[in-house]
């Protein structure tokens, strides 16, 4: 039993593995850790960069569908959505 040089943990000396980026051996509890963190991470900077898209486009018009009523907002550089969200009826003015 070896200490882990990711977190301390008492383990088999043949269950270490080479973490690559820390350049160190560390427990497979370490790796599977370190996969959950990374995905934490791209959802995090995935939502800050919603964020900065918003924050970035405030300019939307507001805009409701001629079909089915649904509210929905357009951006007017792009025009899109050129269909409607919900019943995929074409947007034909805003």
């Amino acid at each position: 039993m070896v200490p882990c040089k990711g977190c301390s943990n008492k383990v088999p000396s043949s269950s270490l593995k080479m973490d690559l980026d820390m350049g160190k051996m560390v427990c497979p509890d370490c790796i599977k850790n370190k996969g959950i963190h990374k995905e934490i991470e791209k959802d995090v900077f995935r939502k800050e960069e919603n964020k900065v898209e918003q924050a970035e486009s405030p300019s939307k018009i507001a805009h409701k569908c001629t079909s089915c009523g649904y509210k929905f907002k357009i951006d007017p550089e792009t025009r899109k959505p050129r269909n409607c969200p919900y019943c995929n009826a074409r947007v034909l003015s805003f």
